[in-house]
C-alpha cells in the first residue's frame, strides 16, 4: 500500500462523540396476569396426577375453557 491509500482509509472513520439522551420509563405493576396463566403449573401438576378436565374446572370453580388454555 502507498502513503496516498492509508490516508484515504484514516479519513473514512467514523467520528465517535458523547451524547446524553434523556428518557423517561414508567415503570408498572403487572397484576393483570389472565387467570389461566396463574393457575397452569397447579394445573399440570393435578392433570399429571390424573385429574380430568371437568374434575379441574369443578375444583377451581373455573371454565372447562380457562382449564383447556392452561394446560396447553
Amino acid at each position: 500500500m502507498n502513503i496516498s491509500c492509508l490516508k484515504m482509509i484514516a479519513r473514512q472513520q467514523p467520528i465517535r462523540t458523547l451524547s446524553l439522551i434523556l428518557v423517561q420509563i414508567k415503570i408498572t405493576c403487572n397484576n393483570n396476569i389472565p387467570l389461566y396463566k396463574k393457575l397452569a403449573p397447579k394445573i399440570r401438576e393435578l392433570k399429571a396426577l390424573g385429574l380430568t378436565q371437568n374434575e379441574l374446572a369443578c375444583r377451581f370453580k373455573i371454565s372447562l375453557k380457562t382449564v383447556k388454555r392452561a394446560i396447553n
